[in-house]
């Protein structure tokens, strides 16, 4: 079965100088690589046999707004696709990336900025591998191909490409910002001279992601437990600036409709009123909140996210030792899952956990490592209920999802694999982890 045994054990020098070591191999993870591709896949072909629209559908508002701008159209309060809910949510100066796709059709235009994204999904893959390298779990070459095709075939990863969204390129921005992060904890004698750098680098990909999308900001939580000064301000500065910058290049008006128009307005959804429906994609605690109380409001909702989530994560960062390997994989996984799971956030968010997610499925040992991996195949069970009803009704199943319907209605699979690794997590740092030395690498 290859080398399945302790990771702290595990080959892989710490060190450039050490020794050479036979490759890790992890069939458990590559169980669960595998399997979130060939979910990928089997949503790409499904997308493309069942009749719709979704290809470049997010893209297309994108592409179209930028047009709507040079031709000194409105960025906000109107749909560029003449669709309603279909809106540019993003800030003001965003839209600058999109002009030079105005110079070519929709079409090639999308192809271009698909292979721009993927680009991004196989650039993240390669620092989770450097990750990895640096920490002593140095993979054998299958596993090491499956992560590049986990971070952009995967069921997480499918969805933003079909659609054409930017969540690849985001993905990028926190695996780079937490592998800084992490360089900046790095061994007493490599991170001294350049914590500072460090930090800033991690402070400024930390930024440009939540400048876009906001909501990446929460992992400023993290930052703060951390104590990373630096990465703080450069990436509150990187944040503020880039809100300036649009001001300055669009005029106030634009920034303040789209801190009205598309950033207040996302953050009040109703769907969840009277109990979520249990097609709805959405991967949050607001989904079983919504039908356990359906008369709560959105406020109310939100409140109770927070009092179920806040906890939990509070919990973990109080147990862990940032100082440690674990420690900080674990601190990752509770500040971004923990973001997610509280929320109303769509599956297509979840490549932003491909830090620590991948990590985690070569450092982590024993117990943990196994509730992990029931977590993490759950996790890639991306699909709605609607979906399984197409595919049983071909089979003549259809009491079977109306049957699995209740259940939908309080947790989908991804959520509840984002629960087994929370559990994971948790044993981990009872565990006392994987025997590695102070800076996490294998000794």
């Amino acid at each position: 079965m290859g080398r399945e045994g302790t990771p702290g054990s595990e080959p892989g020098s710490g060190s450039p100088e050490g020794p050479r070591r036979p490759p890790l191999r992890r069939t458990g993870a590559r169980l669960v690589l595998i399997s979130g591709v060939l979910f990928g896949l089997a949503y790409l072909a499904y997308t493309f046999a069942t009749p719709g629209d979704e290809v470049a559908l997010d893209f297309e508002v994108y592409y179209f707004a930028a047009e709507a701008v040079l031709d000194g159209g409105p960025l906000y309060g109107v749909s560029p696709v003449g669709v309603d809910y279909l809106v540019y949510a993003y800030p003001p100066l965003t839209v600058l990336a999109f002009l030079p796709f105005t110079l070519l059709s929709p079409a090639a235009a999308y192809a271009v900025f698909t292979v721009l994204a993927l680009a991004a999904g196989l650039l993240a893959a390669r620092l989770l591998l450097a990750y990895l390298d640096r920490h002593g779990r140095s993979l054998d070459r299958i596993d090491r191909a499956l992560i590049y095709a986990f971070a952009v075939l995967s069921v997480h990863a499918m969805p933003s490409n079909v659609y054409g969204q930017v969540n690849l390129p985001l993905a990028l921005a926190f695996v780079g910002g937490f592998a800084w992060l992490d360089r900046a904890a790095g061994t007493p004698e490599d991170a001294a001279p350049d914590r500072g750098r460090w930090e800033s680098r991690a402070g400024v990909a930390f930024g440009l992601a939540a400048f876009v999308k906001a909501f990446p900001a929460l992992v400023g939580v993290w930052l703060l437990r951390r104590r990373a000064w630096r990465a703080v301000l450069a990436a509150t500065a990187t944040g503020l600036g880039g809100l300036a910058l649009g001001a300055l290049a669009f005029g106030p008006d634009t920034t303040l409709a789209y801190l009205g128009e598309a950033l207040l307005t996302r953050a009040n959804d109703d769907a969840f009123a009277g109990g979520l429906d249990p097609g709805a994609a959405y991967v949050t605690v607001r989904r079983p909140l919504s039908v356990l109380f359906p008369g709560w409001g959105s406020f109310a909702l939100t409140a109770a996210a927070f009092a179920v989530v806040a906890p939990v994560v509070g919990a973990c960062y109080a147990r862990l030792d940032a100082g440690t390997l674990v420690g900080r994989l674990v601190g990752a996984y509770a500040t971004v899952a923990g973001m997610l799971a509280f929320l109303p956030a769509f599956p297509v968010y979840h490549v932003l956990l491909y830090f620590p997610v991948v990590p985690l499925l070569y450092v982590l040992d024993g117990r943990a490592y196994r509730v992990f991996l029931a977590g993490a195949l759950c996790w890639n069970l991306s699909v709605r209920i609607d979906d399984v009803g197409t595919v049983l009704g071909r089979v003549g199943a259809d009491g079977l999802a109306t049957a699995l319907a209740p259940a939908f209605s309080l947790a989908t699979p991804p959520l509840v694999g984002l629960g087994l690794m929370f559990l994971a997590c948790w044993l981990a740092l009872g565990d006392g982890g994987p025997a590695d030395g102070p800076d996490g690498r294998a000794p």
